[in-house]
């Protein structure tokens, strides 16, 4: 009875040893499998999703070699490894780009979309000539094919503008939109001097505007009353000053 019993222990204990053995060898197969893995997968994941190809889009004057150049992939790139927010960063802190957004587009593709800064105006100073963009942000230069229908800005400070003062920018983007405004009406060379945030004077086909800050809501007053404006304009060149809030002045110019 004690033998049997003893046996039956011995048995058990040889069983239990199996099974710890047994669980050590599938744990250290796993941990293998595991590091392989941690190792592997980067690498093929990096050879399936090689960057083959970069999509551009929005893009108007800039190159596609010059997007190149900011973005300065390695030559082992993938969409695996690349960080899409530094890519985005090195776009965004070209002057002449205003956004960028980088995706990816499995499986080889880098789809990169760019919101490009134009010019929106032309701005003559004493050293010579700069462009500003919508949002009056300096730019260095300007297509040629388009450099004779920008509006023409003067008045403004050069240095301000280039150092990015908030004021002056505000009263470039005030020019842009009047500009654009005048444009919808007339195919013309728009030439607007700034005296001042509360005077901006605009002149095309022979008439000028005078606008204060509140550009919108003149324009809007105006056009209620352009009709009625039209019909009993001098003949000689005139002007309309749209600088007050309840009325539109027009005056002979002499």
């Amino acid at each position: 009875m004690l033998a049997s019993r003893r046996k039956k222990q011995s048995s058990r204990a040889v069983m239990e040893r199996q099974v710890w053995w047994r669980r050590i060898f599938i744990g250290g197969i796993v941990l293998i499998l595991g590091v392989a893995s941690y190792q592997l997968t980067p690498k093929i994941m990096a050879g399936w999703t090689s960057i083959q190809h970069v999509s551009i889009s929005g893009v108007k004057l800039m190159k596609r070699g010059d997007i190149l150049a900011l973005l300065a992939l390695p030559t082992e790139s993938s969409l695996w490894t690349v960080d899409s927010t530094t890519l985005q960063q090195r776009l965004e802190a070209h002057p002449r780009i205003a956004s960028a957004s980088v995706g990816r587009a499995l499986p080889h593709t880098l789809a990169v979309v760019i919101d490009e800064r134009v010019p929106a105006a032309s701005f003559h100073h004493a050293g010579g000539q700069l462009f500003v963009d919508q949002d009056g942000v300096v730019l260095s230069i300007a297509p040629e094919d388009v450099m004779s229908v920008l509006p023409v800005f003067s008045g403004l400070s050069a240095i301000r503008l280039l150092e990015g003062d908030a004021a002056t920018r505000d009263q470039a983007r005030l020019g842009v939109e009047v500009a654009r405004l005048l444009r919808e009406r007339s195919y013309s060379q728009v030439r607007i001097h700034f005296h001042g945030p509360n005077k901006i004077v605009a002149a095309v086909d022979g008439v000028t505007y005078w606008f204060n800050q509140h550009v919108q809501g003149a324009w809007e007053q105006y056009l209620t009353l352009e009709s009625t404006i039209l019909a009993g304009l001098p003949t000689e060149p005139y002007q309309i000053d749209l600088r007050y809030s309840d009325k539109v002045i027009v005056r002979q110019r002499g």
